[in-house]
C-alpha cells in the first residue's frame, strides 16, 4: 500500500533561499547571469522529510534513523509540483517494543516523473500504540 503526501509547488524563491542560506558555492547552484538554479539534492531530501512530517501519514513515527540507497534521478526546478510516495517495506521489532519500519520514499512530480528515491528507516511506535 503506497501512501502519498499532499503536493507542494516548488518556487524559485524557495530554491534561492535554500542555496543562499546553505552557502552552496558550486557553479551549478550559483549560475552566472539570470539562469535559475536548481534545488540542491540535500534540499530535496529536507523537503521530502518536511512533506512526510506535515502530512501526518506517519503519526506513529518517533524518529528518522537512517537514509539508505539515495538516488538522485532528476534535477528539481522551480515550477515543479512535488509529492512524496511512501511504500512500507519490512519491519523489525526492537528490544524496547518499538519497531524499525523500512519505507521507500520517492519524490514524484505532477506528471509522475521520479526526482529522487531513498530507503528510509523509521523508529515507530508499535501498531495500536497511541500517537503523539
Amino acid at each position: 500500500m503506497t501512501l502519498c503526501t499532499p503536493p507542494v509547488e516548488i518556487t524559485q524563491a524557495l530554491i534561492d533561499d535554500l542555496v543562499r542560506l546553505g552557502g552552496y558555492t558550486h557553479p551549478l547552484f550559483d549560475p552566472a547571469g539570470d539562469a535559475p538554479a536548481p534545488m540542491p539534492g540535500q534540499g530535496v531530501l529536507l523537503l521530502m522529510g518536511g512533506l512526510v512530517e506535515r502530512s501526518g501519514l506517519l503519526d506513529r513515527a518517533i524518529a528518522l534513523l537512517e537514509l539508505r540507497e539515495v538516488r538522485f534521478l532528476r534535477m528539481l526546478r522551480a515550477g515543479t509540483t512535488l509529492h512524496v510516495e511512501l511504500a512500507p517495506g519490512p519491519a523489525e521489532p526492537t528490544s524496547s517494543g518499538k519497531v524499525v519500519q523500512h519505507y521507500d520514499w520517492t519524490a514524484v512530480d505532477a506528471e509522475g516523473g521520479r526526482i529522487l528515491r531513498a530507503r528510509a528507516l523509521m523508529l515507530m511506535r508499535p501498531p495500536g500504540a497511541p500517537s503523539r
